[in-house]
């Protein structure tokens, strides 16, 4: 299937499923580049369609004087904020103190945030990410000066049923909060060469999409449409002249 086309069906699918017009776009642009990526987009925007929780986030360090608007610091989200606002928090707040780190929790799809790492590479931005899930605990860097991130592997040991996130941001050459102990052993590490071979060859080739996640975007999608019926097109529904 084409990039294109199925950035376009993931797109109407999380607006069918009631997702901002932001929140959808970065989120389908996320989920097409993981699948691309082969790190199972199609599961990760699987669990955004019909969400019903909030994701939460906290932004560290915390600047005297800010009021907290919940437990230990942490602000309910009505959109996504573990895909690129996370990135943008921590990058804020490492501008005024030199290092920027955000915590999601409840996050909807982790694995998501590790393409916000990859629009962080092209914007020359240093940072670490980490994120929790069934699999295990996985860490990733983006040096500031690569277009692709490093995807350092995961630990198995730490798998969870109560996926989060980190990402931190410094300002120097620093390592980062979210970086993984040296004592910790890693599996499945994809370096940025293999990251991008990858997506050079779903551009040529297109990417693998099972039937039953192609059915699921579009049950979504159709709810997006009304239904084809004369009351729907005395309302504007379907005229022969748009506008154009």
């Amino acid at each position: 299937m084409a990039i294109n086309e199925l950035s376009s069906l993931c797109r109407s699918a999380l607006e069918g499923s009631g997702w901002a017009q932001g929140d959808y776009e970065d989120a389908a642009q996320a989920a097409v580049w993981l699948q691309a990526m082969d790190f199972d987009g199609m599961d990760a925007i699987g669990a955004l369609l019909g969400a019903a929780r909030q994701e939460a986030y906290c932004v560290e360090p915390v600047l005297a004087g800010t009021r907290h608007t919940g437990a230990q610091g942490t602000t309910s989200c009505a959109g996504l904020a573990g895909c690129l606002l996370a990135f943008e928090l921590a990058w804020a707040r490492a501008t005024q103190c030199g290092v920027g780190a955000v915590r999601v929790s409840n996050a909807l799809s982790p694995r998501l945030a590790l393409y916000g790492l990859k629009v962080m590479c092209e914007r020359g931005r240093r940072f670490d990410l980490s994120w929790t899930d069934a699999a295990g605990r996985h860490f990733a860097t983006a040096s500031g000066h690569d277009e692709y991130p490093d995807y350092l592997g995961f630990s198995a040991g730490a798998a969870t049923t109560a996926p989060e996130l980190t990402v931190c941001c410094r300002v120097d050459e620093a390592a980062s909060k979210a970086s993984p102990d040296r004592d910790v052993p890693l599996a499945g590490a994809i370096d940025q060469a293999e990251l991008e071979a990858r997506f050079r060859d779903a551009l040529w080739r297109g990417i693998e999409v099972h039937a039953s996640h192609l059915d699921q975007l579009v049950a979504w999608k159709d709810k997006v449409l009304v239904p084809a019926t004369q009351a729907s097109r005395e309302h504007g529904a379907g005229g022969a002249d748009d506008g154009f």
